[in-house]
């Protein structure tokens, strides 16, 4: 019995995704094969835990953001330094590339990370970065993106982490 309700509910799957499908390039007007991505920033929030490299107790800013992918959606949380690190890859992939005009990413700062202020500022800065990487279409297409904010092609539903931005 159960055999039959699991290869229904996988039936019942692939249909919807199939009318999924169409309705994207219906009712966005899209092409085939582009995709619609856009990502939303949330508030940033500290969190105490161990630190990377030197492995004590430290402080740190996450910054949670939704990413709406076609007719999917899921939220998302990073560190400043793992946008950093997207933007070095990107950096490296894209050197010589006349074609592709990568976004300024804000800088890093030693001191002061924690400032109010500077996580304002560092969430308005990477919304504004991800925005554009989301918005120009070869980018898009770059693995190493795809894979920093988990589309389903190379990364499945099951994996992402629900994220609780109802705090506070």
């Amino acid at each position: 019995m159960s055999a039959i309700i699991g290869s229904a509910g996988a039936h019942a799957r692939e249909k919807q995704e199939e009318s999924l499908e169409r309705g994207k390039f219906r009712t966005k007007g899209l092409k085939e094969g582009e995709d619609d991505v856009r990502v939303f920033f949330r508030e940033p929030h500290n969190v105490r835990g161990r630190d990377r490299l030197l492995c004590f107790v430290g402080e740190h800013t996450r910054y949670p953001f939704c990413v709406m992918y076609n007719d999917d959606k899921w939220n998302m949380e990073k560190r400043f330094s793992d946008f950093a690190e997207l933007d070095k890859q990107l950096d490296e992939i894209y050197k010589g590339d006349s074609k592709v005009q990568l976004p300024e990413f804000p800088p890093k700062k030693m001191f002061g990370s924690l400032s109010p202020s500077l996580i304002v500022e560092r969430k308005e800065s990477l919304e504004q970065y991800m925005k554009a990487l989301a918005k120009d279409p070869e980018i898009l297409k770059c693995r190493v993106l795809r894979e920093f904010i988990e589309t389903p092609d190379v990364c499945s539903p099951e994996q992402h982490k629900e994220f609780d931005f109802g705090r506070r």
